[in-house]
């Protein structure tokens, strides 16, 4: 049976969540959501993806050998740009600097042309 419109769209937001907080905690070594909630949205991103393996899934190249047993973002060696994007915007977010967008990516070792949304 193909996945409603309602859980493919859920299925794409917990890709994205999985890779961006993946991003914050095995990269920069950040975290702004505690362990638990990281494990939540890796076993539903597994369990929605064993559900509908045909299911066109974002960034499926780079979350493949995170879906497995293992569901962690700790094999991953590239994130996509729009990932890393948002892994920042988020964590500028909930850091709250006395610094703009630019020099906050910058001094992480990162290009500052990445764009805050609105």
């Amino acid at each position: 049976m193909p996945a409603s419109a309602e859980t493919l769209a859920l299925l794409r937001r917990r890709a994205r969540q999985f890779l961006v907080h993946s991003f914050l905690y095995y990269r920069l070594g950040e975290s702004v959501i505690g362990d638990e909630a990281f494990d939540r949205i890796a076993e539903e991103l597994r369990r929605l993806h064993a559900g509908h393996p045909d299911a066109e899934l974002p960034f499926a190249e780079v979350l493949a050998p995170a879906l497995g047993p293992e569901g962690s973002g700790f094999t991953i060696r590239s994130y996509p740009p729009e990932i890393v994007s948002a892994a920042f915007k988020v964590l500028y977010a909930a850091s709250n600097p006395d610094v703009d967008f630019h020099e906050f990516v910058e001094r992480r070792g990162y290009s500052a042309e990445l764009q805050p949304e609105g």
